[in-house]
């Protein structure tokens, strides 16, 4: 009988393992087959996993065991027939075995031969047998996986003597068969050569032929170079594999790898390419390399590959696609992630002009079809955008501080400054454009994304020239129905939640501005307004339905204004200063004033109800 007992231990391992020594000090901690939810950056995996999965040997094998006149006699071919041992080994491109990288489980010691199970007299086995490759961390290598395959006889050929340790076919598998992508994760059926005279095949020899079955084809249809053809051919027999690979260092995608490795690449049409091909990239496979994803593109915007800004608009969309996969759902345990680096690991001072130069060449035409999509996906992503901007201002503002005097210094602020306002500037201009009807959706965006970027702006400008900011933005909108009035009521409530209307220098500029927005949207419903006069019965029911909810909105936004003001008033540092008094009784006073239309309101929205 076999006792099993099972603690669960919550935390993280290594506190887990110091607060429960006595208990713990020789366990072993056994890392997921796959990547944790989150790699933070500094975190270091760099393994592949290989399972040897299953195998067909034919019957009529032709090895030096199985044709042996004298082990016929002695009945050995029957007790061998279809005992094959696979043994496994990494090798390096010269044929030598590589220090032990293998292991066959958690907790065991690392070996530099694997010895497969063996199925007694059965030409299909099913092995499933799992072992784990430690790769090297000095950069790729030329290194391959070895198989060498064994007729084991039950009591007539002991392990150990020639005739058993004779192999009689082997197989390989490149770990990285371009010589810079890993070996794909998915099934490989490897090809097996004779082994009769494997002492006569050097590496080179074999390296250079095909190591698995193509799909579709069969062994014999495998072209196989003539010198290795004659010495070792193919045989019918296969051996399936399965590999998975984990690792925060080597890729298996070639585009990716050589984004990772750009500074390698001369040709400026290859770069442009491969940042072309970047957006199609899988998404499990970026998350893994955040880190340096992002320093690889932002080496490139300020490279002298784009010492013109040629390719400005390429890294951004780039930067764009690896910002939405971090914000996607599946991947919001990231996020984290990304403000580490942005906050710990980002270095990159001349960033934030490439960034505001590639938004502003997609603002330039916002409604072509080449240009709407990418502005899009740039604007779902613009707290980021921001973020990047920010914090490249700050690295800027370190390195002037060295180099530059204070006159200098302040120049280059107003500078920065100066192309934000431009930036905002043709924010507003697109929110201005009535046609065509598409650029509504772009509108829909910006709105719905506005408020996110005030922390970032407010850390470049006076809180008092945000709010002209943030009344300008607003001001900019000039359709006056539809779903996108509900989207600017929407963010005009974000406006108050936030911290501009916490402030007190800032409170009574803002209150004065959001009064005057709602009031349009804070009367009664008006049918010649709100409707035209061949809409359908559903288009007008709809316009009701708008108005309604343009009411609860605006109802809302009135509330939160007034709870935040009578907080100010009993405040010490309100009731203290006279003038701070007198300011906030007049913001409670303003507001008051909407009053009147506010029970107007409640009565037209009982009655639409009613």
């Amino acid at each position: 009988m076999i006792a099993v007992s099972i603690k669960v231990f919550r935390g993280q391992a290594e506190t887990i393992i110091r607060e429960n020594s006595s208990l713990l000090q020789d366990a072993s901690v056994t890392l997921r087959l796959s990547f944790p939810d989150v790699v933070f950056p500094g975190d270091l995996r760099n393994e592949m996993y290989i399972k040897l999965w299953s195998a067909d040997f034919s019957p009529s094998g032709n090895s030096q065991a199985r044709r042996s006149v004298a082990n016929f006699a002695r009945g050995a071919v029957n007790s061998a027939h279809g005992n094959v041992q696979v043994t496994m080994e990494v090798r390096d491109q010269d044929g030598r075995s590589v220090p032990p990288i293998l292991s066959s489980g958690s907790g065991e010691p690392p070996t530099t031969h694997f010895h497969s199970m063996v199925f007694q007299r059965n030409t299909q086995p099913t092995f499933g047998e799992l072992v784990k490759l430690s790769l090297p961390l000095g950069g790729i290598t030329r290194w391959h996986v070895f198989f060498t395959f064994r007729n084991r006889g039950r009591d007539k050929q002991p392990r150990g003597s020639s005739d058993s340790d004779r192999p009689f076919a082997f197989a390989f598998v490149p770990l990285f068969p371009d010589g810079r992508a890993a070996l794909e994760d998915s099934p490989h059926t490897l090809l097996l050569y004779r082994a009769d005279r494997l002492n006569q095949i050097t590496p080179d020899m074999y390296l250079g032929a095909p190591s698995w079955v193509p799909p579709g084809q069969k062994p014999d249809q495998v072209f196989i170079p003539p010198d290795l053809q004659r010495i070792a051919p193919v045989m019918k027999d296969t051996l399936t594999i399965r590999n998975s690979l984990c690792s925060t260092k080597y890729t298996q995608n070639p585009v990716l790898l050589s984004l990772l490795y750009w500074e390698q690449i001369t040709d400026g049409e290859e770069l442009t390419t491969i940042l072309s091909k970047f957006t199609f990239v899988g998404e499990v496979e970026i998350v893994k390399f955040l880190g340096d994803i992002f320093n690889s593109l932002f080496g490139i915007m300020v490279s002298k590959h784009n010492q013109s800004g040629e390719i400005d608009l390429l890294v951004f969309n780039a930067l764009v696609t690896v910002l939405r996969i971090v914000q996607d759902r599946r991947f919001n345990n990231f996020q984290p992630v990304l403000d580490v680096y942005i906050e710990n690991h980002f270095n990159c001072p001349l960033a934030a002009s490439h960034m505001m130069r590639s938004m502003n060449l997609l603002l330039a035409d916002p409604t072509s079809p080449d240009t709407a999509s990418s502005l899009r996906a740039a604007l779902t992503v613009w707290d980021y955008v921001f973020k990047f901007i920010a914090r490249s201002r700050e690295l800027q503002k370190v390195k002037e501080l060295g180099i530059a005097g204070g006159a200098t210094a302040e120049h280059l602020e107003s500078t920065f400054r100066r192309e934000l306002r431009a930036h905002l500037g043709e924010i507003n201009r697109m929110l201005s454009t009535t046609t065509p009807g598409s650029i509504i959706g772009t509108q829909t965006m910006a709105l719905q994304n506005f408020t996110s970027i005030l922390p970032e702006l407010a850390k470049i400008f006076p809180v008092t020239e945000l709010v002209s900011h943030v009344r300008t933005f607003a001001n900019a909108i000039v359709i006056g129905k539809g779903k996108i009035v509900v989207w600017k009521l929407i963010m005009f409530l974000q406006v108050v939640r936030g911290f501009l209307f916490d402030t007190p220098d800032s409170r009574s500029l803002l209150l004065e501005a959001v009064v005057i927005w709602i009031k349009p949207h804070f009367g009664r419903f008006d049918e010649y307004v709100q409707t035209n006069p061949g809409d359908s019965e559903a288009t007008r029911d709809s316009a009701r339905i708008n108005w309604l909810e343009n009411i609860r909105l605006c109802v809302t936004i009135i509330a939160v204004m007034l709870d935040k003001l009578c907080t100010s008033l009993v405040q010490p540092t309100i009731l203290a200063d006279k003038t701070f008094l007198r300011k906030e009784q007049d913001n409670v006073d303003y507001l008051l004033s909407l009053l009147p239309r506010f029970v107007l309101n409640i009565f037209c929205w009982e009655f639409a109800y009613a």
